[in-house]
């Protein structure tokens, strides 16, 4: 069972401080934990970690939308796990 790599969920809580723990069902843009800015960057934490090239040209933006939805495409993993990865880098990262 995979789980999100610390990498991926280290570099959200780098970005937004004031969060201490993050729901893997809540909407990473309408929050404003990532946006159009911080997209690109946030993309190269992802394949780095997944070790897969994201092609730029196919980017969708609801493949990023969550945590869950971060963990099923590029992780491969049960989304489940997203929740329990998310709870210890807070955990960390507090």
């Amino acid at each position: 069972m995979a789980a999100l790599p610390p990498e991926v969920l280290t570099w959200i809580y780098e970005q937004n401080p004031d969060f201490e723990d993050i729901d893997p069902d809540l909407d990473l843009f309408d929050t404003r934990l990532v946006n159009s800015l911080s997209l690109i960057e946030f993309v190269v934490v992802i394949e780095r970690a997944s070790g897969q090239v994201i092609d730029r040209r196919q980017l969708k933006t609801e493949d990023f939308q969550t945590l869950r939805t971060i963990q099923e495409r590029f992780f491969g993993g049960p989304a489940e796990s997203a929740t329990a990865a998310a709870s210890a880098t807070a955990t960390e990262a507090g």
